[in-house]
């Protein structure tokens, strides 16, 4: 929550959030935060029964969505992507950066929390290892590329990103929208 600088923004989308438990521990820790839970229809029952249990209700909304077919109908000054882009679809991952990144404001930022591979796809290890549960457990999915996220990023109007490996593998991927 500190990388992103949060206490400083007003809107947070939190994309395929689940259990919205990203965006209920953000408004936690910010109190002016606002937050937006796009998920797929299959699971947002679920979100809205664990949001309306949660203390920030009256902040947290949760919207039925699907980022691959278009763009967010809300916009925001920071979206996150945790463990979503794996799952897809390389085309599909892709486009669903560059329609989350059409919401985002001008300085607003996009949060990737993931398990990514350097471009040689051999390091990190955990990641490697990681990438093979994923090969077998979605159809499409995988762990991408830092040079793929990247080319995701830039095509989304982000030009710029830091990145941050977790010492267990995961990593924290940060792009300001000028």
């Amino acid at each position: 929550m500190e990388r992103l600088g949060l206490a400083d923004r007003r809107h947070l989308l939190d994309v395929g959030g689940g259990s919205g438990g990203l965006a209920i521990a953000a408004c936690e820790l910010c109190p002016d935060l606002m937050a937006t839970v796009l998920e797929l229809p299959s699971i947002t029952s679920i979100t809205e029964t664990i949001v309306g249990e949660s203390g920030v209700s009256d902040r947290v909304g949760v919207v039925e969505h699907n980022v691959v077919e278009s763009p967010p109908p809300t916009s925001c000054d920071v979206a996150v992507f945790r463990a979503v882009l794996q799952v897809l679809p390389r085309d599909d991952a892709r486009q669903a950066v560059i329609n989350v990144g059409e919401m985002i404001e001008s300085g607003g930022i996009m949060c990737i929390l993931s398990r990514v591979l350097q471009d040689s796809r051999l390091e990190p290890e955990q990641t490697v290892a990681q990438n093979l549960v994923f090969l077998n457990i979605y159809d499409a999915g995988q762990a991408y590329t830092v040079g793929e996220h990247r080319e995701w990023l830039e095509a989304a109007g982000f030009p710029e990103f830091d990145m941050f490996t977790r010492p267990d593998g995961r990593s924290i991927i940060t792009a300001t929208k000028p």
